[in-house]
């Protein structure tokens, strides 16, 4: 028997649930082969079965929830002497990239498998309830790759909003408290680039948006955080091509 429901929006944006749901499957019952386009999260509580993903074919058992990402095909079938009950929760947004790893099993607390299920056998619809079980998975599962993330978005966010200062690696690694290279391997995994490309990357957009308002070259460059007009000219032609006189 499935039992789904769906969950009200909501405002947030790091985690958004989007629906929940209860099964206890008949044996070799499958799923698949299936692409979201959203993370979903099955929590196995009882009996076993496998997922089909990227990385090969993993056999669950219970305690055990598997990973959904968006954009992968998978199939998973419960076994055919013991299968399994799950409950599972989708979701989406900013901060569902800790769940990008490369594994798609892992062990969860019993307790959070448990609340879950008695979540959707309620048909409970509020999202906060979903985003207590969700956030404490995070802190309990993935607690260190969480932090590293939350770290990232806070430099990302100091970056852009004083990019126009005299801002350096070390600057950084001293306004955080952190070694330089642990803070340029975690941005770089969490952003995408290194801390001086963005810092690079939001300067040239922002001196980009100045020069098409009719702003000077040298007040621009100096807006941006360069006090030579010559180093400012130099980076803009490095990252767009042309310099900015041209834009002009």
């Amino acid at each position: 028997m499935q039992q789904e429901t769906m969950i009200e929006r909501t405002n947030a944006c790091d985690l958004i649930p989007i629906f929940s749901g209860h099964e206890i499957c008949c044996p070799n019952h499958s799923f698949g082969p299936f692409i979201r386009e959203y993370y979903i999260l099955h929590f196995c509580l009882h009996g076993e079965g496998k997922l089909s993903d990227k990385f090969g074919t993993h056999k669950i058992q219970a305690g055990e929830f598997f990973i959904i990402r968006p954009d992968e095909l998978t199939t998973y079938t419960a076994d055919g002497a013991n299968p399994w009950e799950y409950t599972w929760i989708a979701f989406h947004g900013k901060m569902s990239d800790v769940f990008n790893t490369e594994r798609s099993v892992y062990p969860f607390p019993r307790a959070l498998g448990e609340k879950l299920r008695e979540l959707a056998q309620a048909n409970i619809s509020a999202p906060s309830a979903y985003l207590a079980v969700l956030y404490e998975l995070l802190y309990q599962v993935f607690h260190e790759k969480n932090e590293q993330l939350g770290v990232a978005e806070r430099i990302k966010r100091y970056i852009d909003f004083n990019y126009m200062q005299d801002l350096s690696v070390l600057h950084l690694a001293n306004r955080f408290g952190f070694e330089r290279s642990y803070l340029f391997r975690i941005f770089k995994r969490a952003v995408g680039c290194g801390i001086k490309q963005y810092l690079v990357k939001v300067r040239m957009e922002q001196a980009q948006t100045l020069l098409n308002k009719g702003h000077t070259v040298s007040a621009v460059g100096f807006a941006v955080g360069y006090k030579d007009p010559f180093v400012f000219s130099k980076a803009f032609k490095n990252y767009f091509g042309y310099s900015p006189k041209g834009k002009k």
